[in-house]
């Protein structure tokens, strides 16, 4: 009984610390919103107001946050357009998972890995986030990636 009132007191205490870690992010030009890690610090305000650019407290992790008005042919094809830019620049991509409205990609390049999220948004844009981070720090970003994932999201009225 002991072990079991522990193992709830430390996932309960690690679920409020999570949560306690972020803070909620919404552009003001595109509506897109998600929560972002509140230890990042913002160093690119952009402005044009797509979005921001972050890096970890020490520095070791790169975070993007933006939106983009389509090019022309959707979503679907630019979002294969990113990955090439990405790709153009030495990332060798090894998961891809698609659907109508989203992408999540994610690669890596020497030591340090990259994950790419894009969601469609109405009036022909979409929203991104890229982070790229050590690959000995995988499991630290994991939760994190999985967080921003998860809170990624278009503005109501496109729904």
């Amino acid at each position: 009984m002991y072990r079991f009132a522990l193992i709830l007191l430390i996932s309960t205490a690690a679920t409020i610390a999570c949560a306690a870690d972020f803070k909620p992010y919404e552009n003001g030009r595109f509506g897109y919103t998600v929560d972002l890690p509140s230890d990042f610090k913002t160093v690119v305000i952009p402005e044009n107001g797509d979005g921001l650019g972050l890096e970890s407290a020490d520095g070791s992790a790169k975070l993007s946050v933006w939106g983009n008005y389509l090019t022309g042919g959707g979503f679907g094809q630019e979002s294969t357009q990113r990955r090439k830019l990405v790709e153009d620049d030495g990332w060798k991509f090894t998961y891809e998972k698609r659907g109508a409205s989203w992408a999540s990609l994610s690669g890596t390049r020497r030591d340090h890995i990259i994950y790419m999220r894009q969601i469609s948004l109405c009036d022909d844009a979409m929203g991104n986030f890229t982070i790229e981070y050590p690959a000995a720090q995988q499991r630290q970003f994991g939760a994190l990636i999985q967080r921003m994932v998860k809170s990624l999201s278009a503005p109501k009225h496109c729904e």
